[in-house]
């Protein structure tokens, strides 16, 4: 009996061994999912080489953006079943979210402020016309879906097609192709929405040789156009909201790209200049600050009122993201300008 502690040592230890070095960077082509058919790879593989990015962005409202309309999905941020105010019955079968008696399978949204319930057809899917704001436990109006009473008992707006697409895209890294139906290891924003299909990255460098090409976009270096693209594919651009737009809080590349400030920084202004891509947009404006004082400071031309701080209260105020309804959720203007109190 004195050789069992020896006789485990010796039968675990190799497979310890091997464990370990599966899980080492210079493998970590093992990280690679089954399905070969997909260049789509999900967080969970790019973990083993950029741990330090994988944990940070882990913890984003980004990542959180998409989730499943079940109670145990939700946890703390789930609403109560009983009557929606403007009409719909919230209640659960086998742990999953009905409006009446139509099925929920998708939330979109942290819960920072609002999730909008998702109910899938085929190419298809319907937005609830209201949304639950869990920190205030309140429902309010979905953006978008303003109606008359008249048809106010309807579920909510009906999405096909490539619209649909496009709106579960940008709370998803990928779709499968012709179909609604996201796999739960691409829910929320992640590192191939921004970084691009990465089953060819992780097989290239998993070999453990410095490869001649990253087979990925690593984006260090991005210039202010490319950047300003990238993340207004969701968050629109120009091109998506059209040039008379007053949105430029809610549409941010938007308001960003008609900025003096950006047309004149030779693409070196870029959201990320101000915001860290892996983790959540932060509140404090110092950081804001030290980003504007980097050009607008002595002996450069300076603010006259204010040459040191309070940067983004006067140039990028906060504004109602939504001209219309009662969602109460406001955003800093992108538009960096001087405002004048009668303008």
């Amino acid at each position: 009996m004195k050789s069992l502690p020896r006789f485990l040592c010796a039968l675990l230890l190799p497979a310890l061994v091997l464990l370990v070095v599966a899980c080492s960077p210079k493998n970590a082509e093992t990280s690679l999912p089954p399905d070969e058919t997909s260049p789509f790879v999900g967080n969970a593989a790019c973990e083993p080489c950029h741990a330090a990015e994988f944990t940070s962005h882990q913890k984003t409202r980004h990542m959180a953006t998409m989730q499943e309309a079940t109670r145990a999905g939700l946890g703390a941020l789930a609403p109560e079943r009983g009557q929606i105010p403007g009409g719909g019955m919230l209640s659960e079968q086998q742990g999953r979210f009905v409006i009446n008696d139509l099925p929920l399978q998708l939330v979109l949204g942290s819960g920072k402020t609002g999730m909008t319930f998702i109910a899938l057809a085929d190419d298809s899917c319907t937005e609830i016309q209201t949304s639950y704001f869990p920190h205030e436990k309140l429902w309010r109006t979905t953006p978008g879906q303003e109606k008359p009473k008249a048809v106010a008992d309807q579920v909510g707006r009906i999405v096909i097609g490539q619209e649909a697409q496009r709106c579960l895209g940008c709370h998803a890294v990928t779709l499968p192709e012709n179909s609604l139906q996201v796999e739960r290891r691409f829910f929320g924003v992640g590192c191939e929405s921004c970084h691009g299909p990465g089953r060819e990255h992780v097989a290239t460098m998993g070999k453990g040789e410095k490869p001649a090409k990253l087979a990925i976009e690593s984006l260090k270096g991005a210039g202010g156009e490319q950047l300003n693209t990238l993340c207004g594919s969701c968050h629109r651009t120009q091109d998506d909201v059209g040039p008379l737009s007053k949105s430029t809080n809610r549409f941010q590349p938007y308001g960003l790209s008609l900025s003096r400030c950006f047309k004149e920084s030779k693409d070196k202004l870029t959201c990320v200049t101000c915001h860290n891509p892996h983790e959540d947009a932060g509140t404090d404006p110092k950081p804001y600050e030290k980003a504007c004082l980097s050009c607008h400071s002595a002996p450069k031309k300076a603010c006259p009122v204010n040459p040191k701080e309070k940067c983004v209260g006067c140039h990028m105020p906060e504004r109602p993201a939504f001209e219309v309804g009662d969602t109460p959720t406001k955003m800093a203007d992108h538009f960096i300008k001087i405002y004048r109190a009668n303008r």
